[in-house]
């Protein structure tokens, strides 16, 4: 019998029998590991356990217990999760379906715009349970965009996805869910139910069982607000039962500790729905806390070479066309307000007005580094329903500033600037730090190439 050698993460290659899969190699290393494998790699890309191997592939097994073997898990019960649905509601439409951090969604359309109950999350539960038990396997294929159309006739959603991938009009999700390329992913695990997907998922559903659905919320196709209105059930899956139960254990830990619930609880500020979406008012009890950390920022600053300044809250259209602002970023902003003499914007950031300050007069290269601050209240439309208490809001003061200084002292400046700011952070308790770069997008940018490589 012939064989080929596959190498492995290790480094390590391994000869195995001719035409294997990567559930074959998995068994022929240990039992143990054939029975925790549930999906794989082949020279960087995630497959199925089904898939089968090369002379030569690099392949790596993926368990349930890992990073990448939990998102499988999560958009495997996604998948039964648009099954029971699709079941229990006949005329359903169904949408998209990820895994996301600790769980997973999925977004319906109900016909004559219902909408799930409590109750509903219950039955649809037991029928995921009995999906799982029944042991359906899922199997990956390829169709044409056409055979795709037409298996997919009664799904209006679905049929939007493949025809904006063969239009070459996707975006990332819309590849995520059908696959790049001329063919149409599908993965299949029953006669009545197939999915647009790239996969991989589990060999069979019932490797599936550790899950809970949490909640339903209202989410707009494509995250926009002029579209229709869709029904998404959230939910968690893991590898374990004790995985499980650890996690609703955090979850309930984090509710006692979320801070809409304690500003409420402790008197400090709430979101009356006359204010609207996304606005809040400060209690007296919150306001001295404000107030408390507001002066320790100033005080900060002060010490710290920033000078203080105040700029007004909106502006006149012209300083955001100037700055480009209003062209990159207007679907962030609040509508424009007519007036006698000119349009204004509530500000969206503070930039271009310290910019104007700095351009006010001749400087001389003595002032710089020039480092002006404010606690400056903007003002940004965020959607609905990323609103998060003052975690996403449309309308909140930054501690904010900005540095003007030579190409000499960037560096100097940049490495003042972040141990300024962990130490102010770590006053208030703060010990993990992630960093996030803002690199150059092309699209919403101005100034030349070596300008931004310099600054990056």
């Amino acid at each position: 019998m012939s064989e080929i050698s596959v190498l492995l993460p290790d480094g390590s290659s391994r000869s195995v029998a001719s035409g294997p899969t990567v559930a074959d190699l998995a068994a022929s290393i240990g039992s143990r590991l054939a029975k925790a494998a549930i999906a794989g790699t082949i020279n960087g890309a995630e497959v199925d356990l089904s898939v089968g191997l090369s002379n030569g592939d690099t392949v790596s097994v993926i368990t349930a217990d890992s990073d990448a073997g939990r998102h499988v898990l999560r958009h495997s019960t996604a998948h039964v999760l648009a099954q029971a649905v699709l079941q229990m509601f006949p005329g359903a439409h169904f949408t998209i379906g990820p895994a996301i951090e600790d769980g997973f969604y999925y977004d319906f359309a109900l016909p004559n715009n219902a909408t799930f109950s409590d109750d509903d999350l219950a039955s649809i539960e037991i029928r995921m349970r009995e999906i799982m038990k029944s042991n359906q396997p899922f199997t990956r294929s390829e169709v044409s965009a056409e055979e795709a159309l037409a298996v997919f006739s009664l799904q209006p959603y679905k049929c939007e996805i493949i025809e904006r991938v063969t239009s070459g009009a996707a975006d990332g999700s819309d590849a995520a869910e059908v696959g790049d390329g001329g063919a149409v992913s599908l993965h299949r695990n029953s006669d009545e139910f197939v999915d647009l997907c790239r996969g991989p998922h589990v060999p069979s559903t019932n490797r599936l069982g550790h899950f809970s659905l949490m909640k339903v919320a209202g989410a707009y196709w494509r995250g926009n607000e002029k579209g229709p209105m869709l029904q998404r059930i959230y939910g968690t899956a893991w590898e374990s039962k004790a995985a499980l139960e650890e996690h609703i254990t955090r979850l309930a830990e984090a509710e006692k500790r979320d801070h809409r619930r304690l500003a409420v609880e402790m008197d400090l500020l709430s979101f009356p729905s006359e204010l609207g979406g996304g606005l809040a008012v400060w209690h007296p009890k919150g306001g001295i806390v404000r107030k408390l950390m507001e002066d320790y920022s100033r005080h900060r600053h002060q010490n710290g070479g920033y000078q203080f300044v105040f700029t007004p809250h909106l502006a006149n259209a012209d300083l955001f066309e100037t700055s480009g602002h209003l062209h990159f970023y207007k679907d962030g902003m609040y509508p424009p307000m007519e007036m006698d003499n000119g349009t204004y914007y509530p500000k969206p950031m503070n930039c271009p007005m310290h910019c104007l300050i700095y351009r006010d007069r001749q400087r001389s290269y003595r002032e710089l580094p020039l480092r002006l601050f404010e606690l400056g209240t903007v003002y940004r439309y965020e959607r609905a329903g990323t609103l998060h208490g003052l975690l996403r809001i449309r309308g909140f003061t930054q501690d904010d500033s900005h540095i003007f200084c030579t190409e000499d002292q960037m560096a100097d400046e940049i490495t003042s600037l972040l141990d300024f700011v962990i130490s102010v952070l770590r006053k208030f308790g703060f010990e993990d730090f992630e960093f996030k770069l803002s690199t150059r997008d092309p699209e919403k940018s101005v100034g030349s190439d070596e300008i931004w490589e310099k600054a990056t």
